[in-house]
């Protein structure tokens, strides 16, 4: 019941990073306040849930010690310093737990492997999500809009946007990417029927993005979201691209293998929706190509504005 209380208020209150904080005392604080940190630090659960005598007594401190560090990271109590230690444990308790030393064995080959092991997982994983999803009507529906709106909000999902905006406007469609919230929502505002709204975002639940898109609906823009399944921007949408991708919790040193799987979905939109526009297409690839060679020299094989 204390924990069920404790990650009641946790919810309630402004989330502060505590554990960068402590780490900032371990520098600054007399013997005492070190040793107890050491103690906090070295066991969050066990801080969070003992009394504060039994912390005292593992740290060899007095129990004042513990109140005076509350008190001097910015806290009005122990309980309130209680309550965002197990926040940061709910939150970001892998990173905490993880064995910070680098395998002595370690190679390169291995960061290797793993990179591209987890990116060929990604692709398979989202070939399989994607088997269902017509991607030659919504590659119709976006080649026959005369203004393609995209959102993004994060690393992942800014980034997607901006890409398919650079594979659109390749071929000749009115394309604009925004991460801004702000800009997000004005955009929305001035969509009409012609207008499709595209929106990335792999929780289904960025608050401006969803705002966005019911702003576009109700102007009656046509949506598709990139999304998870179930989620409540997949309840928002028209068109939804199932986006599933569950990340490797375990391999907390590497980089998420979730970028692949999106821009194999921003391929796959441009590549729909250029062959729905047809031949066409080529010719505007082609001054594309044309006009870089007044910049560099590049073989007739080099990626168009790579």
């Amino acid at each position: 019941m204390a924990n069920k209380q404790v990650d009641k208020h946790a919810d309630a209150m402004p989330r502060i990073d505590i554990i960068a904080r402590l780490k900032a005392r371990l520098e600054e604080g007399h013997r005492a306040e070190v040793a107890l940190i050491e103690v906090i630090l070295g066991d969050m659960h066990f801080a969070i849930t003992a009394p504060i005598a039994e912390i005292s007594r593992r740290a060899g401190v007095s129990q004042p010690t513990v109140t005076r560090l509350a008190r001097s990271l910015g806290f009005t109590s122990t309980h309130e310093m209680k309550v965002h230690m197990a926040q940061a444990l709910a939150l970001g308790g892998a990173y905490l737990r993880a064995d910070k030393r680098i395998d002595e064995n370690h190679t390169s080959n291995q960061v290797v492997s793993t990179i591209c092991s987890h990116a060929h997982a990604a692709l398979d994983l989202i070939s399989v999500a994607m088997a269902a999803a017509d991607l030659t009507a919504l590659g119709k529906t976006i080649a026959g809009a005369r203004r393609i709106i995209i959102y993004g909000t994060g690393g992942n999902s800014s980034m997607a946007a901006v890409e398919l905006q650079n594979r659109l406007f390749r071929l000749g469609l009115n394309s604009t990417a925004y991460a801004d919230p702000q800009l997000q929502s004005m955009s929305a505002s001035v969509s009409d029927k012609q207008t499709v709204v595209i929106a990335f975002s792999t929780s289904g639940r960025v608050r401006s993005i969803l705002d966005a898109v019911a702003v576009a609906r109700q102007y009656d823009a046509i949506s598709i979201g990139i999304t998870k399944p179930e989620s409540p921007l997949a309840g928002a949408v028209q068109h939804l691209v199932p986006f599933v991708f569950e990340e490797d919790q375990t391999a907390l040193y590497k980089p998420s293998a979730s970028r692949y799987a999106m821009l194999a979905v921003v391929d796959m939109l441009a590549l729909a929706t250029a062959e729905a526009i047809g031949p066409s297409v080529l010719e505007l690839l082609r001054r594309v190509r044309q006009s870089l060679t007044t910049l560099e020299s590049n073989g007739p094989m080099q990626p168009i504005g790579d």
